[in-house]
């Protein structure tokens, strides 16, 4: 249900006591101008959270960045509520964490990171007029879904065709895929199969409608390895969260060349518990520019669980200063606000180009349209309230298991 819709009750959920400007219009809402109020829905246990310190420390740090250039509306945000979207294997925990988040009645909440979860949730926070934006969904089906949803991050079909190029570009032409069955890991896949095929390369293993996805938080895969290892593939993408976990040290006792091996954005991480060297060559893509350099000794500053993974990061950054500068421009913290102004300062109507919060709010301040261009590299958000051009980063894994940033291509 889009924002507009939404009764007066379920608007007045989203903030504090409005004290903004009326037009005095029928139906008209008042302005809140209150401070922001957000709050996150992160993998706190579960399968996914592995995936949950970079958005953790992004939150921190975007918070920090924007409270000291000023504020929204001369008040600092506030983080109301940190809740725990688990995994969909139990609905309990994210259906208790949606009741938790409703009553903290923020206008914003960062979340989730699994495309299940963020379809599980989003029915009843949009009712109760409350913004959802994800650093890490990718499901092609949640292209607009909402008015009340966005995202910072490229969709399955971008990262899906990225992955097929490069195992193209490496000279692989009869490939297997070991994929979640789940909305992320057969979307992905389809892309990444419908990719490779046109090339004229073949998906061995883990192809659309031959049934061989496996489990979301299945811990055994020596049945399925051995079937993939039967096809003889040149080359292995794995579709998954932490069950890579499992897979990559069956691949190694079954004897599969780890050099052959491609990752994507929920495994692409650190494996320091495995041998040294275990994983060197192998690669991986993620959504979004590296995080590194002065970003990445920000965000460990602000957080230092950093250190354990920086995926999704600048996609989590963004989101929150978007929705800061869509308050700021619009002269409101409630959602409506927000969300009526959230494409305009993506760059969707154009605008002087700023790269912080500082920069973009004196532009704002002086009365001028913003472009931001954020720290993910994605392009301004699309009526379908996803980037309209996104950055994939290519990394290759190192002797310590840890992978590098070795360049990135634009989609």
């Amino acid at each position: 249900m889009g924002l507009a819709l939404l009764t007066g009750a379920a608007l007045a959920l989203s903030g504090c006591a409005t004290t903004g400007d009326d037009d005095g219009s029928p139906g008209s809402a008042e302005k809140d101008t209150g401070p922001l109020r957000i709050g996150t829905l992160l993998p706190q246990s579960g399968t996914l959270a592995h995936l949950i310190y970079g958005p953790q420390a992004a939150v921190k740090l975007a918070m920090e960045d924007i409270n000291n250039a000023g504020g929204v509306l001369g008040q600092d945000i506030e983080l109301v509520i940190e809740a725990n979207e688990f995994d969909t294997t139990d609905p309990t925990i994210i259906n208790k964490s949606v009741d938790d988040i409703i009553a903290a009645a923020p206008s914003f909440v960062l979340g989730a990171m699994g495309t299940g979860n963020t379809n599980a949730a989003m029915p009843r926070l949009s009712e109760a007029g409350i913004l959802m934006g994800s650093p890490s969904n990718t499901g092609v089906a949640l292209s607009g879904i909402s008015d009340s949803y966005f995202r910072t991050i490229a969709s399955d079909i971008i990262q899906g065709r990225a992955l097929a190029n490069l195992v193209l570009h490496d000279g692989h032409t009869s490939v297997a895929i070991l994929a979640q069955n789940n909305d992320y890991g057969t979307g992905l896949r389809d892309n990444f199969q419908e990719t490779l095929e046109a090339a004229g390369a073949e998906l061995v293993y883990g192809a659309e409608g031959n049934s061989e996805e496996f489990q979301e938080s299945q811990t055994a895969f020596a049945p399925e390895v051995a079937a993939v290892l039967a096809q003889n593939p040149e080359a292995l993408a794995i579709v998954s969260y932490e069950e890579a976990m499992q897979i990559i040290p069956e691949l190694a006792a079954q004897g599969f060349d780890l050099s052959k091996l491609y990752l994507v954005d929920g495994n692409t991480i650190p494996y320091p518990e495995f041998d040294a060297g275990l994983l060197e060559g192998a690669q991986g893509t993620t959504p979004g520019r590296a995080t590194e350099g002065e970003f990445l000794d920000a965000l460990v500053a602000a957080d230092s669980s950093a250190t354990q993974s920086t995926n999704f990061a600048p996609e989590a950054y963004d989101a929150v200063v978007l929705v800061s500068l869509a308050a700021q421009k619009g002269g409101g913290t409630d959602t409506e606000t927000i969300i009526a102004n959230l494409g305009a300062v993506s760059g969707a109507d154009g605008g002087e180009t700023c790269d912080t919060y500082s920069d973009c709010l004196a532009l704002l301040n002086d009365g001028q349209s913003i472009h931001y261009q954020g720290r993910a590299g994605g392009g301004p958000l699309t009526d379908g309230n996803e980037p309209s051009s996104a950055l994939i980063g290519i990394y290759r894994y190192d002797d310590t298991n840890t992978p590098q940033a070795v360049g990135e291509i634009e989609g």
